[in-house]
């Protein structure tokens, strides 16, 4: 058994984000799900109430590489 954990740029502010692909906060950019880092994510809930969403606590995490769904 092993783990992963994926590695991109947050659609907001183009920072690295390290981040566990299924529970990740994300935002579709040309039809394509992008993650969001903790930081933009909150500021997200902060600036859009009514469509606020709880960020997992497991979504910056590493994750049983037998979890990984393709999206």
């Amino acid at each position: 058994m092993g783990y992963m954990i994926a590695m991109g740029y947050c659609a907001a502010c183009k920072g690295i984000v390290h981040f566990n692909p299924n529970l990740v906060p994300s935002i579709r950019v040309n039809g394509k799900r992008e993650p969001l880092c903790r930081s933009c994510a909150e500021r997200w809930n902060e600036l859009h109430p009514e469509n606020a969403r709880p960020i997992n606590d497991k979504a910056y995490d590493v994750t049983d590489e037998s979890s990984w769904e393709d999206n």
